[in-house]
């Protein structure tokens, strides 16, 4: 018996996309794919310098660029000569929505012009995203997700207070900067709907980091002060002393406030708790009674106390496993979770309950890939499970022999010639 059951309908159906970003913007591409769009991922001719191979997939740059490019399509095209920039012409009459990742200089260079290509496909949507926005001191500058982090503030707030700060350890400026311009192509695609008109989206790195700022933004306008860097040790604003977030254990590392920080009666049952449990194995060590340590009066311990404590605290969690902890957490209502590696993640009972994780098929990398599914659940439409990434020009045929007529011989001209 054949299913015929007609597959539900996805956010974006029909709708074209032409990806022109380098590797700052790939993650909008893979997003709207996921919302059903037909996503082309134009390449220059023998792939993206970030794809890497199979004999190199196991490396850093990699592994991202596969992840990135889930559920894409791939094409060739040389935007280097002319010949390239009339073929891009004819996949955008085709075509919903532009996004490229080119600063000022470089759209120059290859001859893009927004306000020319509104006039000529006013239903198109345009897309840019850059480190610093299309206008501005900075629009022609290139910079690193670690730049962006830095002049967006990130990395001020990062890290631990007596130390220099630290980026944080993914491109979060690239994956905002590319999330957020799917979000605003989203709205903009809704409003055509309405106008008939496509518009210019100008997305800035810079200001998405900013954006994630907003409570350190509005602690300098409402105090004159920066917001307290917090890392594995930090030290609260209304607090004169400097306490742990994240502890060592038997195996791993736990993320566990015993003292300090607010908290309320949470933060009094837990360390309540805590201290029976520690009491129970021979760990009651007078310091653990010696004064009220949370509650209204946290504020009047001293470092050299706090210091004196946290020994005796580390000593006994050095004695316990993660899932021993966090088991007991669960128990007794500790504030305390896992420090959870890739694997860790991977093997998560909540995420494999809600089926997060989707396998995905792909030679090219040695066997089968276990990456994350659909970032959010609809009910009517939903999101496209992730597919494998494509094959540098694998559908060069379909778009340009299928899509835009060309034949087999002008396709072989082409492809001898390097325009694609």
């Amino acid at each position: 018996m054949t299913d015929t059951a007609t597959p539900p309908p996805t956010l974006l159906a029909g709708l074209r996309v032409v990806d022109l970003t380098t590797v700052e913007g790939h993650v909008c591409g893979r997003i709207l794919a996921s919302m059903g769009a037909d996503v082309v991922k134009v390449e220059p001719p023998g792939g993206d310098s970030t794809r890497g191979t199979a004999a190199d997939a196991d490396s850093l740059g990699a592994a991202r660029w596969w992840a990135e490019n889930l559920g894409k399509k791939s094409i060739t095209l040389n935007l280097e000569v002319e010949a390239g920039r009339e073929l891009l012409e004819r996949l955008l009459e085709s075509a919903d929505v532009l996004v490229h990742s080119f600063t000022r200089p470089t759209l120059e260079r290859l001859g893009i012009d927004h306000a020319e290509l509104s006039l000529r496909y006013p239903r198109l949507i345009q897309a840019a995203i850059t480190p610093f926005g299309l206008d501005g001191p900075h629009s022609s500058f290139e910079a690193t997700d670690l730049t962006i982090q830095a002049m967006g503030g990130h990395m001020y707030v990062t890290g631990d207070d007596d130390r220099a700060p630290v980026r944080v350890g993914v491109p979060v400026a690239h994956r905002h900067g590319g999330a957020e311009a799917a979000a605003a192509i989203s709205v903009a695609y809704y409003e055509r709907q309405v106008s008939g008109l496509g518009q210019v989206i100008d997305v800035s790195m810079q200001e998405c980091v900013v954006w994630t700022m907003l409570n350190t933004t509005m602690t300098w306008e409402l105090t004159g002060r920066n917001e307290v860097r917090g890392g594995a040790v930090r030290r609260e604003r209304s607090s004169p002393i400097y306490t742990r977030l994240v502890w060592r254990c038997n195996d791993g590392l736990v993320h566990f406030v015993p003292v300090g920080g607010g908290g309320g009666r949470s933060r009094v049952k837990s360390w309540d708790r805590l201290v029976s449990w520690m009491e129970s194995e021979g760990y009651g060590a007078p310091i653990l009674r010696a004064k009220e340590w949370n509650g209204e009066h946290q504020h009047d311990i001293s470092q050299e106390e706090y210091d004196a404590l946290s020994a005796q605290i580390q000593a006994f969690l050095l004695t316990k496993t993660v899932a021993v902890l966090y088991d007991r957490a669960v128990v007794d209502g500790l504030l305390l979770a896992p420090v959870a590696t890739v694997p860790d993640v991977l093997a998560s009972r909540q995420l494999d309950d809600r089926q997060f994780f989707r396998v995905i098929e792909d030679p090219a990398l040695g066997g089968p890939a276990t990456v994350p599914g659909p970032f959010a659940r609809f009910t009517r439409t939903p999101l496209v499970p992730p597919t494998r990434a494509p094959r540098v020009g694998e559908h060069n045929r379909e778009i340009y022999t299928d899509g835009l007529g060309l034949s087999d011989d002008e396709l072989a001209a082409l492809t001898a010639t390097g325009v694609i």
